[in-house]
């Protein structure tokens, strides 16, 4: 069976025998593994607990005996194992083996940081997606986000109030573990009775951690705003606009050509150019928020910054796509 991580605490995890955690949003990751571990302690069903760690002196042999030895110590054994990275042929062999060792008395906790979708057809997964319990764990945005801190402010029995969550949201989105810290804090210090927005906010961190694809999103659904507090994140972290300029230039290329080819192709351009189903909603309305105008004076900006990042002018390379979210920001006025 396959469930998103929000929906782990409706599974009967006493009953499943191995179970996969994969994702790279380190907060729920880590709350998924620590709800299916307490969760079999709870029941009597993991009194001895195994981990490996796919490092430099990891050896499939030492799981292998660790999955069929009976233990002096107790009846029921979990066995964790954390990969890395997808695996490759080798490991998909191993992990076909080790899975034919699963039985009642010794389950098997895998993560991964992802899963592809070649992962998904080979044998490996497909046993144990069949047998037990998959966990995909995704980073909540938007509404999801937004209920996610409600769900946390009510834990720690916080009034889960528009502004507060907002306060939240506008200092810590894209990094859950510090929000979560920050809700936590928050809890600590004040309790119920909260004081007012401005000293909540007094004592909060900047804590935002952004990627220069969130920054790419915002600019094509038109959060003009939103860009430049990412633009001012991702400059004070040290980020190198590179990354972000080649995103930019790779989008806005694809709205142009999206323009200029009839809507019925659209679907074979974004499976070209690897456009997942997610994001196909958010390009195309970019295709009709923008003219052929608009996107031509975007691309000469990007130009521009490519210019500067050549040139080593850091500084101005950040202007430049300051003045970019500016120009984008102007052409809402305009007609289309």
């Amino acid at each position: 069976m396959r469930i998103f991580a929000d929906r782990l605490v409706q599974q009967d995890i006493a009953s499943t025998h191995c179970f996969l955690v994969a994702g790279e949003e380190p907060l729920i990751k880590i709350e998924a593994i620590d709800y299916i571990r307490q969760q079999l302690q709870q029941h009597g069903l993991a009194e001895e607990r195994i981990k490996f760690t796919q490092d430099t002196d990891f050896e499939w042999p030492s799981i292998v005996d660790a999955m069929s030895e009976l233990s002096l110590f107790s009846q029921y054994r979990l066995i964790e194992l954390q990969l890395d990275k997808v695996p490759d042929k080798s490991t998909q062999t191993q992990l076909e083996q080790v899975l034919k060792l699963v039985n009642p008395e010794t389950r098997l906790l895998l993560s991964l940081p992802k899963l592809s979708k070649t992962s998904e057809k080979q044998a490996w997964y497909q046993q144990l997606e069949k047998h037990g319990l998959v966990v995909m764990v995704y980073t909540p945005e938007g509404s999801q986000l937004q209920a996610w801190i409600r769900q946390r402010l009510q834990q720690h029995h916080l009034n889960p109030n528009h502004e507060l969550i907002a306060l939240l949201l506008h200092y810590y989105e894209g990094n859950l573990l510090a929000l979560n810290q920050a809700v936590a804090n928050i809890a600590l210090r004040w309790g119920p009775q909260l004081p007012s927005l401005k000293e909540i906010e007094s004592g909060l961190s900047h804590a935002n951690h952004f990627s220069s694809f969130q920054l790419v999103d915002a600019l094509l659904a038109g959060e003009f705003q939103r860009g430049l507090l990412i633009i001012k994140q991702l400059r004070l972290e040290g980020e190198e606009p590179t990354l972000i300029n080649w995103a930019l230039d790779k989008e806005f290329k694809l709205l142009e050509r999206l323009q200029q080819q009839p809507s019925n192709h659209h679907s074979s351009l974004f499976k070209q150019h690897g456009v997942w189903n997610k994001r196909q909603g958010l390009i195309s309305q970019a295709a009709k928020r923008y003219n052929a105008q608009q996107i031509n004076r975007a691309r000469l900006q990007i130009a521009a910054i490519d210019q500067a990042i050549k040139q080593f002018a850091g500084e101005q390379a950040w202007h430049q796509l300051e003045r970019l979210v500016f120009e984008l920001a102007s052409v809402q006025h305009e007609p289309a």
